[in-house]
C-alpha cells in the first residue's frame, strides 16, 4: 500500500496515507492517558544514593532537588560530596559524578558536561602588577590534578600563600584578597566580589562523567534522578 507520494520538492500523503493517519491519530492521546493513570495510581518512590564532586553537590545539585521532588515527592536522595570515585559495585552509591571516567566493567558511563576553569581574584588584587601576585592552590596530595599543574606553571616561581583541597575555601580566600586562584567558572562568575583575569592561554576544561551500574539503572527512581542530573549539568556546564 503506497502511503507517500515523493515529489521533486516535497512529499505528500496519498488517500490511503491520509486515511491511516486519521485512524492512528487517537493513539497518542491513548498512550498519554495510560501514562497519566500509571503515575497517578503508582507514584514513584525509593531512595537514590548519589555521589558527586563537593562543589557540584553544594552549588548545583542540592538546590535543584526541590524541583525534582516537586515531581516525585516520595523520592529520597542521599547526596554524598566526594572527590574520589565511589564504588557502585559495593553499594556506596547508585550514581556517581566526577572528573574520572570509570573503566570498571558493568558500568554505564556518560559525559554530562565540561567544567570550565579560569583565574580569579578580587577586583583590587587584580589591579596589582602581575609579578607581585601570590597564589591560592591545592594541597600537596592534589598536586597532580590538572588545575594545580596549570596554576603552578602559570605562577612560575611566584609563591603560594594558601593551599586547600576545598574549592569553596579557595574562593573565599580569593574574595578576601589573599591571592589569585583557579576556580570553576560556573561558580566564580556568579560572585560579584571576584573578577576573571583574561588570559591568552586559558586552563583546559575538566570533563564531568556520570556512571551507574547496569543493574541499578533499571530502577525507575534512579532513571528519573539521572534524567534530572543530565538536564541540570548539561544546562549549567554545557
Amino acid at each position: 500500500m503506497k502511503l507517500v507520494e515523493r515529489l521533486p520538492r516535497s512529499s505528500r500523503l496519498t488517500e490511503d496515507g491520509l486515511a491511516l493517519a486519521a485512524i492512528a491519530m487517537p493513539m497518542e492521546a491513548i498512550t498519554d492517558a495510560i501514562g497519566r493513570h500509571a503515575r497517578g495510581t503508582a507514584p514513584l518512590s525509593g531512595t537514590v544514593r548519589l555521589s558527586a564532586l563537593p562543589i557540584l553537590a553544594s552549588v548545583l545539585i542540592a538546590p535543584s532537588l526541590t524541583r525534582l521532588r516537586s515531581h516525585y515527592p516520595a523520592l529520597k536522595v542521599i547526596l554524598s560530596a566526594a572527590s574520589g570515585v565511589a564504588s557502585l559495585e559495593k553499594g556506596e552509591s547508585d550514581v556517581a559524578i566526577g572528573f574520572v571516567r570509570p573503566e570498571t566493567a558493568g558500568r554505564i558511563v556518560r559525559k554530562v558536561g565540561s567544567m570550565k576553569l579560569g583565574l580569579y581574584a578580587s577586583p583590587a588584587y587584580a589591579l596589582r602588577p602581575s609579578p607581585t601576585w601570590t597564589f591560592i592552590g591545592f594541597e600537596e596530595a592534589l598536586h597532580q590534578i590538572p588545575q594545580q599543574r596549570w596554576i603552578q606553571r602559570f605562577a612560575d616561581g611566584r609563591p603560594f600563600v594558601l593551599q586547600s583541597s576545598d574549592v569553596a575555601t579557595q574562593l573565599a580566600a580569593a574574595r578576601a584578597g589573599i591571592g589569585v586562584a583557579i576556580l570553576p567558572c560556573f561558580l566564580a562568575d556568579r560572585d560579584t566580589a571576584l573578577v576573571k583575569i583574561e588570559l591568552d592561554d586559558e586552563p583546559t576544561a575538566r570533563d564531568i562523567w556520570m556512571s551507574v551500574h547496569a543493574d541499578v539503572r533499571r530502577s525507575p527512581a534512579v532513571r528519573v534522578t539521572m534524567d534530572h542530573l543530565i538536564d541540570l549539568l548539561g544546562h549549567e556546564l554545557g
